[in-house]
């Protein structure tokens, strides 16, 4: 053999750098339609479009900053405002809508505790109200 046979050769093996390129493309190709459509789900059929919370008759509860309760814009306390909603829907069983709007300071699980206590005054939806920006 010759000096010029015996060299090392720097030839870089591009065998497993094509097979890895291969496997990201086949992962690419069929996960890629996932990303663009995201997941596949039906929407509910929107309920009570055309009411707004300052309609009359609409069962509106409010805190204020502090935690002050209301009830279509009157002061009450927690008991009495299980009381009021349980004589709300004994008189309105088809309507038990409750909508509330609360200060946006206040921690969620005072907004929690005053959907319970409406939950369990009989109301099957419970509503957040948020402001619309402009």
């Amino acid at each position: 053999m010759t000096r010029a046979s015996m060299q090392v050769r720097a030839e870089p093996n591009v065998t497993p750098m094509i097979d890895v390129m291969l496997v990201l493309l086949i992962i690419f190709m069929v996960v890629g339609p996932t990303l663009i459509d995201g997941f596949n789900a039906t929407p509910p059929d929107a309920r009570y479009t055309s009411r707004h919370p300052d309609e009359p008759g609409e069962a509106v509860l409010g805190i204020d900053a502090s935690g002050q309760l209301y009830l279509d814009k009157v002061p009450v306390d927690s008991a009495t405002l299980s009381r009021r909603l349980a004589m709300r829907f004994r008189n309105q069983p088809d309507d038990r809508v409750v909508l509330l709007r609360a200060d946006e300071s206040l921690p969620y699980a005072r907004l929690q505790t005053t959907m319970d206590i409406a939950a369990r005054a009989g109301a099957q939806i419970v509503g957040l109200v948020s402001r619309t920006p402009h």
